[in-house]
Formats: structure tokens, sequence, C-alpha cells
């Protein structure tokens, strides 16, 4: 009867120290979860350098990637590798889509990375074609860059590292044409990209061309200086762009209004008063 009395008393404080411990480490991992999040709720003061924007492994298919260029071309994908191919002297390149595309400001200072490389060539005993290897371009802004001699010849494979900024890339269009953009004209084109044209055309005669790995990561800069500056020299386009939208707008606003009865004609009433 004792020993039942102690073994009573002695299990008390065991089952009351693993409630305690427990109610400790579960109000600790409340915690942990509530800094994660407020943490994740603040704003960068800097941006995650070398983080992945935009990446293309080809494991599951092309990727919506296609071919720009003349001639007969083909695209496919084989074994996590997309392939294009031509028959001839054709210079074509491989187009990225649209997840590398648009307002990438953040990858200013950053990297552009990829594998190239040839299964099969020939060149009919002539050099290599010379041509930009790798263009970026934004529409928007009507400017174009890109960069020669990147991939040297005779050479089956490469891995290809390039620096996103000003002072790695040459204008083909644009003011400045021939020379190495400005930082203003490097952080327009990266905040409207439209199209990232990567080289698969190099030989006279038939190749089969492959490219992996893309992969584009963000620069070293403070999100609120970057975004300081896109926003002192992104805006003169789009400024114009919704001003003449809103025209627009007010002009069908207005047709459809005389359509309807409720305006007199044009020649009856007074121009509508300018947007505010």
């Amino acid at each position: 009867m004792h020993f039942l009395k102690v073994s009573a008393v002695a299990t008390q404080p065991f089952g009351y120290a693993n409630g305690y411990l427990a109610s400790r480490l579960f109000g600790n991992f409340r915690l942990c979860v509530a800094l994660v999040f407020i943490g994740m709720m603040l704003p960068r003061s800097e941006s995650a350098h070398g983080d992945e924007m935009a990446r293309s492994d080809f494991h599951f298919g092309a990727e919506d990637w296609e071919v720009f260029g003349p001639g007969r071309l083909k695209l496919q994908e084989r074994t996590g590798v997309l392939y294009g191919s031509d028959n001839g002297k054709t210079v074509w390149y491989f187009s990225a889509p649209a997840k590398f595309l648009g307002d990438k400001s953040f990858a200013h200072n950053g990297k552009f990375s990829f594998r190239l490389g040839h299964s099969e060539y020939m060149s009919n005993g002539k050099d290599m074609i010379k041509d930009w290897d790798v263009i970026l371009e934004s529409k928007e802004w009507r400017l174009r860059v890109g960069i020669r001699n990147l991939i040297p010849p005779w050479v089956g494979s490469t891995n290809n590292d390039l620096s996103l900024n000003e002072k790695s890339w040459t204008v083909i269009k644009g003011p400045g044409h021939g020379h190495a953009p400005t930082e203003i004209q490097m952080i327009r084109l990266l905040t409207s990209l439209s199209a990232i044209y990567i080289r698969g055309g190099y030989y006279e005669g038939h190749e089969e061309t492959w490219i992996d790995s893309v992969l584009m990561t963000e620069g070293d800069h403070h999100v609120e200086k970057m975004q300081r500056k896109v926003n002192k020299h992104h805006h003169e386009p789009l400024k114009k762009k919704r001003e003449e939208d809103e025209r627009k707008r007010r002009e069908q606003e207005i047709e459809m209004l005389v359509g309807a009865g409720q305006l007199p004609p044009p020649a009856h009433r007074q121009a509508p008063p300018p947007p505010p």
C-alpha cells in the first residue's frame, strides 16, 4: 500500500512537468510562426540578391519557348533539353516565354545564364557566322541590346553566365547605337522586356543546337532605391499611353451617349472638358 502511495505521488510531478514542457514548446512554436508571418508581411529593404526570377529546365516540355528567324526551323524537347535545327545558312534564335519577360527591373545587376551546345553541325568548310549571340528587346522603348562573340567556334557546349548591367551589352537599336547602354536605358529595357533571343544558328550547313538550364536571377540593390529609379525613368511612355487611352475612352463614351439620345450630336454641343 505504501508503494502505491509513493507511485501516485511520484507520477504527479512527472505528468505536471510533461504538461508544462508541452505548453512551453507549443507556445514557442506559435511565437516562431507569428514572427515568420510578420517578417513576410514587412517590406524588404534589400532585394534577395541571386534569387531566382525565372527558370527553364525543360523537364516537362518546351515551356512555351519558340524559335525566331527565317528558314525551316524545328523545335523539339528531348530528355530535358530543348533542340532547334536548320538545314542551311540561317541565323535563328530561341525565343524566351512570358515568364522571362515584362517587368524584370530587379534583374538589373543580376545574372542571365544558360547552357548551349551542338549535337551536330556542318560548317561546309567555312567559319562560324558572325552575329549577335544574345539579344534583349523592349518594344515599348524601341530599344534593343545584344552581346557578340559569346559562343566560341568548334566547341561542343558552353556554360554562359551574363551580367544584366549596362557595361556588358551593346545598343543594337535605339539611342547610342554601337555603344554600351546607359544605366537609364538598361533599367527602362528591363522594366518592359518584350523579347529575349538566344542564338541557335551558327554554321553554314545543317546543325542541331540545344539549350538548357536557362536562369534569370535578381541583382544586388535596395528595393526602395530601385523603385525610385523605375518610377523616375519609366513613366514617360506610360503617361502618354494612359492619356491616349483616356482620350479614346472618353470619345467612345460620348459616342455611346449620343447614340442613346442622352447627348446632342457633336455639332450642337461644346467640346468635352479635358480630363483632370
